[in-house]
């Protein structure tokens, strides 16, 4: 049976309705009105005064509503505070929760995968997933976007590239992390760093975060390539099915880690295996 490698990837840009922060309220100089009513149910500036002319602490903004972009952060300064967003943020229990299972049931089928994956898989094509998906890769390509964006003095160029480096920082502690911790070896024997593929990780987190930034136009070939990252460490018996599946999930999560408030592609995760496969949907909500 040869093995199928499916990826449906239907990924739609969505606008996000953003709130406009209103004018501060400012305390006249004459004595106040009567009858003056309070609007602080309303989405609320940083400051506001009451209607006595004191001026109040800002409010905490409903779920949901910011007031104004994020700010970007230093990328070279930043893994403490990512790292927390990782662990704590409700998309990586998302993601998670999606792909550990899929990759708990892609666990009885490695042997057979890697046995497959060598007979069908082959060929020089493969050579720039695993080249390509390498973190020296990616980072370099990360850091050479944030350089970009810094001497044009380009902020969106700058911020996107901040945010590639923050994430593969993210992704690549995790991941090495857990190779240690469950010290699974490789399909060739080679070593035992196995779990979870680092190469698939970097790949699916720069598609995470160009996805968040640029949408499914950026997304779409981005998570395309990533998912060749995958099938590409399988081709070389670097990573067992599993090991890919978890790879892909930890740079999903680690992209959305560092671009929370960022606007982007809306769309729901799902991952399937299949014998001698997987199925990845990325659906429009």
């Amino acid at each position: 049976m040869s093995l199928r490698v499916s990826v449906t990837v239907v990924v739609a840009l969505l606008s996000t309705a953003q709130w406009t922060s209103a004018q501060a309220v400012t305390a006249s100089d004459s004595s106040p009105v009567q009858g003056t009513t309070d609007t602080a149910d309303a989405p609320t500036p940083p400051a506001v005064s009451d209607d006595q002319g004191i001026v109040l602490p800002p409010k905490p903004a409903p779920d949901g509503v910011t007031f104004g972009a994020p700010t970007p952060r230093n990328p070279f300064t930043s893994i403490g505070h990512d790292l927390k967003t990782f662990f704590t943020h409700k998309d990586t229990a998302v993601v998670m929760g999606v792909f550990a299972p899929a990759a708990g049931v892609a666990y009885t089928w490695d042997q057979a995968g890697i046995k497959e994956s060598r007979e069908h898989l082959t060929g020089s094509v493969f050579t720039a997933g695993n080249i390509g998906g390498g973190f020296l890769v990616q980072t370099s390509a990360a850091v050479g976007t944030w350089a970009i964006g810094a001497l044009s003095d380009n902020k969106k160029t700058k911020e996107i590239g901040g945010d590639l480096l923050r994430a593969q920082l993210v992704s690549q502690v995790v991941v090495q992390s857990v190779k240690l911790a469950t010290h699974r070896e490789r399909p060739d024997g080679s070593n035992f760093h196995s779990f979870p593929s680092g190469h698939t990780a970097s790949a699916f987190t720069t598609a995470s975060v160009l996805n968040r930034h640029l949408g499914w136009k950026a997304g779409l070939p981005a998570y395309s390539f990533a998912t060749f990252v995958g099938v590409s460490r399988m081709s070389a018996n670097k990573h067992h099915m599993s090991d890919v599946i978890m790879g892909a999930a930890v740079g999903i999560a680690a992209g959305r880690a560092v671009t929370v408030g960022v606007s982007g592609a809306k769309f729901d995760l799902g991952v399937a295996p299949t014998q001698g496969g997987a199925a990845v949907t990325f659906t429009k909500r």
